[in-house]
């Protein structure tokens, strides 16, 4: 057991002693403070510098009985982060550390969204309407990642803006947040920024930073260890396509992490609108656009997406693209790719979907594009998930993500579409187009569905879809979900961020529009602006334990109206549980303090070699408040947008004593028993077994 003060500005370890600031005031004068576990004492206000004579009377009673702190409580206080000092202690074990979590007395189910005159946040991404006009692409909207740049306890937040750049705050404690965009140099000017993830793409223990654009592809910000970034030109990331999500994992066994990009256009002729040659009464294409662009036999026109990117990482953050057709993709047929997939891709997720270890890969794809599912041999190589595995899937896949809904072990998945949960809006809207196999598949197809899909796991490497059962099949525009234990009773929730700055599927407009004779470049731009607008609230579905699930948005502080893009979950007060961010188009920024005050067990992971953060590990925790609950640590994944690394499980009572189990993506394993309520477990890979 070791003595710890923990520092909300720079923790640093001091032989057994770790320091935390808090966003209080410093107790002085009596050597008794309770507040460094001494009994009373007078208050200094937050604002006061800690002078000398000031510290000489905060340490003097610690000095004579030899306490080992004292000088780690001296340096704290003159790093100026200064503020409330706590003591606590650490526990050590084999394997693993953890400490006591500060729970709240008082609070409810649900969320609180805290305004930016409260936090500090008032990044608003804006767009204006002749910018969507000119490329509807843009609309797609902008991420949020999360994590503690700077190693000082408190995770950060980076916002993506399409005009007007960037933003990074640094948390600063007692939800107050600093722009120190420019300092970091990480603002992003002059480009459509999507998506942002946080990641330790060099293995050196701290968080770089990776940022996507709309036609400037992917761009690599390396971390100095203090929240200051320099670009890494020299990365091997490409620098075009219309880059949207991002997820990194160890996909071949080796370590590093390596990086997927799903890329979805950087232009589209709904908003340029495309000429085409006649020849001898045939409509023809430009030579320059048949490679983005295919004529149908019906006479149609066929828009193609851009190919996604696959990325080995050497371990110390550069990047090589992976060949799609030189035997690492395999069809059904276990063929080799003949060309690299023309898809619409939103999001894409690695999660370990056949359960042998190893990341596998699923990409959201808009439109005809089918999703794609790689399962993963362990080594980096993949083949195509068998239609007969995955019997559907949505048309308009926005965003995935995975839980094991029922904790039979299995994990199970959810991808969100566009389908209104109102009648009305379902009979004026209209699809832009047929979804291939919608009505009557055969055997060997999978269908597309124009709604949402709640995939099953039965355990033997096939899923059923159960959405219509579950109560999950429509929840309007929606970009993307996360499963979140809410009400901490052990069944993951769902979150789901929705809106559109446009309804582009309102059935009139498209009706007057088609009656009217061709439009000219300019004129098919500004037909956006004739769609109505469609704000509309966030979600959020309570997992009743029985598949089903009941939407309870505006009972937990989740139902703000508008367009919001992406989402994050990340511990923003270090109370031990989630709290939730989104970005949100031409409106402020949505902060969300999560007010549950249920047990809970927190996880974080520290991984060996480059992996730093565990990321691919797989956690259980036994005897909580069901029998077992597993969840993965992740990176990138959400649409657009990163969490932080850290999970947290419910523990259903304070009195329980459980079991921490860790699946390594090294193939190790670590146990660690006793685990209590209301306290954070850092768990390390080297002390790791074997399974």
């Amino acid at each position: 057991m070791t003595n710890t003060f923990r520092s909300a500005g720079a923790p640093q370890n001091f032989g057994d002693c770790k320091l935390e600031i808090e966003n209080f005031q410093f107790p002085i004068c009596n050597p008794s403070s309770s507040e460094l576990g001494l009994g009373g004492g007078t208050w200094w206000p937050a604002t006061a510098s800690p002078t000398p004579t000031r510290l000489c009377a905060i340490l003097q009673p610690l000095w004579p009985v030899g306490h080992p702190c004292a000088w780690a409580i001296a340096l704290g206080l003159l790093a100026g982060q200064a503020n409330l000092l706590i003591a606590q202690q650490i526990e050590s074990g084999p394997g693993y550390r953890s400490w006591a979590l500060k729970v709240p007395a008082t609070g409810h189910v649900g969320f609180s969204r805290l305004p930016g005159s409260v936090t500090g946040i008032t990044f608003t991404n804006h767009l204006s309407d002749a910018a969507a006009a000119a490329n509807q692409i843009r609309m797609n909207g902008s991420g949020v990642a999360a994590g503690d740049i700077d190693g000082d306890g408190w995770c950060d937040l980076y916002f993506c803006g399409l005009e007007g750049g960037n933003r990074l705050y640094r948390n600063l404690g007692g939800w107050r947040f600093q722009d120190i965009t420019d300092q970091a140099g990480v603002r992003c000017a002059g480009q459509y920024s999507t998506g942002a993830v946080f990641a330790d793409v060099d293995g050196d223990g701290d968080l770089d930073l990776l940022v996507n654009s709309i036609g400037g592809g992917t761009r690599l910000f390396l971390n100095d260890g203090k929240g200051h970034f320099r670009e890494a030109t020299e990365s091997g990331l490409v620098r075009r396509y219309g880059a949207m999500s991002m997820a990194l994992g160890d996909l071949r066994g080796d370590g590093s992490l390596d990086l997927y990009v799903a890329n979805y256009r950087s232009t589209t002729i709904r908003s340029t609108g495309l000429d085409l040659l006649k020849v001898n009464g045939q409509l023809q294409l430009k030579p320059e656009d048949r490679d983005q662009f295919e004529l149908t036999p019906q006479g149609g026109l066929f828009e193609l997406g851009e190919p996604d990117i696959l990325y080995r990482n050497d371990g110390h953050g550069h990047f090589t693209p992976v060949s799609w057709t030189n035997g690492v993709f395999l069809d059904e047929a276990g063929k080799p790719l003949m060309a690299p997939p023309r898809d619409w891709g939103l999001s894409v997720m690695f999660r370990d979907i056949n359960e042998d270890g190893a990341p596998d890969i699923y990409v959201c794809n808009d439109f005809a594009s089918p999703d794609r599912v790689w399962i993963n041999d362990g080594t980096g190589h993949f083949h195509a998930l068998s239609a007969l595995a995955l019997r559907c899937t949505s048309t308009f896949s926005m965003g995935i993500d995975f839980a094991d809904i029922n904790r039979d072990g299995h994990d199970d998945f959810l991808v969100v579409d566009m389908l209104s949960r109102e009648h009305r809006r379902r009979m004026t809207q209209t699809q832009v187009m047929a979804a291939p196999f919608e009505a009557r598949p055969t055997v060997f197809e999978r269908a597309q569905l124009k709604r949402n899909v709640l995939q099953l796991n039965r355990g033997d490497g096939t899923f059923a879809e159960i959405a219509q059962l579950s109560g999950l099949e429509s929840s309007d525009w929606s970009w993307t979900a996360v499963f979140l234990d809410v009400d901490l009773d052990g069944y993951e929730d769902v979150l789901i961020p929705t809106g559109h700055d446009f309804d582009t599927q309102d059935a009139d407009v498209l009706a007057r529009a088609n009656a009217r004779k061709p439009a000219n470049r300019e004129q098919t731009a500004g037909r956006l602006l004739e769609y109505p607008r469609l704000p509309l609230p966030s979600l959020a579905f309570r997992n009743l334990g029985n598949l089903r699930f009941e939407e309870v948005g505006r009972e937990w502080g989740f139902d703000r109206v508008g367009v919001k893009h992406g989402i994050c979950c990340a511990d923003l007060d270090n109370d031990g549980d989630l709290d939730v961010v989104t970005n949100d188009l031409n409106n402020e920024a949505g902060v969300y303090r999560n007010e549950g005050i249920l047990p809970r067990v927190a996880v974080r992971l520290r991984g060996a070699a480059a992996n730093t953060r565990g990321i691919g590990a797989k956690i259980w925790l036994y005897g909580g408040a069901v029998p077992a609950q597993s969840q993965e640590m992740i990176c990138g994944g959400r649409y657009l947008s990163c969490d932080d690394a850290m999970r947290v499980f419910a523990a259903g009572s304070v009195t329980n004593r459980m079991r921490l189990e860790v699946w390594w993506r090294s193939g190790k394993r670590s146990v660690v028993e006793g685990v209590r309520a209301n306290r954070e477990y850092e768990i390390d890979e080297a002390a790791a077994g074997g399974r």
